[in-house]
């Protein structure tokens, strides 16, 4: 992503995004939020956590990912509050994104959003809200911004965008397909939804697949495994602590390798592209635990009413099922490079 800057007197950002192209910001409010601290912190965390270290091309930020949920908040008529809910949801993360959930577990993942209040009411962004006459009590309560953040299995911005981007280094599906499913989705009654049942049942598809692909596979498991293995053990033996988790991904990354502790020097050592893991059953698994699998079910426009598209084609509602019971807990081995 490259952000060009104009002068003081220009109120207007530009920004080359690899999901939706040109993006131009002239709210002033949302240009003076993303140059905050707390939004710049978030170029130094990456979007997929562990699995950057075993494969260097998976190098999207929670930086980029907040702005295109910003974007895509603002081209469907979000509330400005909305917007700034959206492009700041991710501020809490901690470094490498979600490996934390594996460090400290739970079965929604969403250990960071314990951190919400008091990440954005420490830094500098309830001054720049007051400012403007928007109250922190209305940006801190994303669950009232439906577009922003729905239940599964609804759309919302932010499964729309991650699900964009996340397909981007690989290529997973053309880059014009982006721009079909944008144009293909709309908004009525606070939820996403499709007028075309065969561009919904597709979304579906290749979102499943996505989270076969990019969020479910050997690799994600494995270095998530590799990374949390060497944070719990910096945090047991008193050389990590809490806050240092909410530095940027490097920066932790630097003091767990300094770290002399055999285990978590072994930990270390093994992320790096040498390292690839396959699936693996139980008993051969070298790491073997609960995951996230996620589907999206997305309205359709039928007759004037919002369809589930599984109704409307009942085999989705199968490859669903099995998607979910198949990925519901993953073992993965680690295989020599050679």
């Amino acid at each position: 992503m490259v952000v060009d800057w104009y002068n003081q007197f220009v109120v207007e950002m530009r920004v080359e995004d690899r999901a939706y192209g040109r993006i131009t910001i002239n709210e002033p409010i949302i240009i003076e939020l993303i140059k905050s601290s707390l939004m710049q912190r978030l170029q130094g965390i990456n979007q997929s956590g562990g699995p950057v270290f075993l494969e260097p091309q998976r190098d999207i930020t929670r930086f980029e990912h907040s702005i295109g949920v910003w974007y895509l908040l603002k081209r469907f008529g979000a509330s400005l509050e909305e917007q700034i809910a959206g492009l700041l949801h991710d501020t809490p993360h901690t470094a490498f994104s979600h490996v934390v959930d594996f460090v400290f577990p739970n079965d929604d993942h969403i250990f960071h959003e314990r951190f919400t209040e008091r990440i954005i009411l420490s830094s500098k962004v309830p001054e720049i809200l007051r400012k403007r006459g928007i109250k922190i009590e209305k940006i801190l309560g994303k669950e009232a911004y439906h577009l922003l953040d729905a239940d599964l299995p609804d759309l919302s911005a932010d499964r729309i965008d991650y699900f964009l981007r996340d397909t981007r280094p690989d290529k997973l599906f053309p880059d014009s397909l982006i721009g079909q499913f944008l144009d293909g989705i709309f908004v009525k009654d606070s939820k996403f939804y499709f007028k075309d049942k065969s561009l919904a049942s597709l979304y579906a598809i290749l979102f499943m697949n996505a989270g076969r692909l990019l969020w479910l596979d050997p690799n994600s498991h494995g270095s998530f495994f590799l990374l949390a293995g060497a944070i719990k053990r910096a945090m047991e033996t008193g050389r990590l602590s809490e806050d240092d988790l909410f530095k940027t991904d490097q920066e932790v990354f630097e003091s767990l390798k300094k770290i002399n502790d055999v285990e978590v020097k072994k930990y270390m050592e093994r992320l790096s592209p040498l390292t690839r893991f396959l699936y693996a059953s139980k008993p051969d698994s070298e790491f073997f635990g609960p995951n996230k699998p996620r589907i999206v079910d997305p309205w359709v426009e039928e007759s004037g009413r919002l369809i589930r598209v599984s109704s409307l084609v009942p085999r989705l509602r199968e490859m669903f099922e099995h998607y979910k019971q198949t990925y519901k807990f993953l073992g993965v081995k680690a295989v020599e490079i050679k």
